[in-house]
């Protein structure tokens, strides 16, 4: 997909191949690696996927708006007691869709759109008036964090997950960038 030069897409360029890297480490999981916790009191690798599609509802669906009538649809629909976080064909269509709502959000947005302010319900007693780049931030190092903590939970299994971590890194299977002239 070309990027404009003028939206966020252009400014927020790679949080897409990070998407791609938790997908590609999610969908070949079984249930019992997804459901699987070194401690009681530790999220398991599908609760951490969960818990990343929770956060991007939150805060870019129910806080800015953004995703259209049938995304709302769908998040009115999700039921917690579907067991979504042991299913892994189910947390690759979350994180798919949610992805495709912050896409579209970052294609349609503009650098002068990140000075908008959002004012929030009360948060322990306290009023906040948050930005759109707070927002933003917070959602990318949300997914950040977590897809960290999803990749040392695979690593705790023996699994490998080169694109998260294995390798040094993020290293998202993308086109050749041209040679320099």
């Amino acid at each position: 997909m070309s990027t404009n030069p003028d939206t966020l897409m252009a400014v927020y360029q790679g949080w897409d191949d990070h998407q791609i890297s938790l997908v590609r480490a999610l969908a070949p999981r079984s249930r019992e690696q997804l459901i699987w916790r070194p401690a009681p009191h530790l999220r398991s690798v599908g609760e951490i996927a969960g818990h990343i599609i929770a956060g991007r509802v939150h805060w870019l669906h129910r806080v800015l708006g953004a995703g259209s009538a049938d995304f709302a649809s769908q998040v009115a629909a999700w039921r917690p007691e579907e067991a979504v976080e042991e299913n892994p064909a189910a947390l690759v269509r979350w994180l798919e869709t949610t992805w495709q709502m912050i896409e579209d959000a970052l294609q349609s947005w503009t650098v002068a759109d990140l000075t908008r302010s959002y004012d929030l319900p009360p948060y322990q007693g306290k009023k906040y008036a948050l930005t759109r780049q707070w927002i933003l931030w917070r959602v990318l190092s949300h997914d950040l964090h977590h897809g960290g903590e999803l990749s040392v939970m695979l690593g705790m299994q023996g699994i490998a997950i080169p694109e998260l971590g294995d390798e040094g890194g993020h290293l998202a299977e993308r086109a050749p960038l041209a040679e320099p002239s």
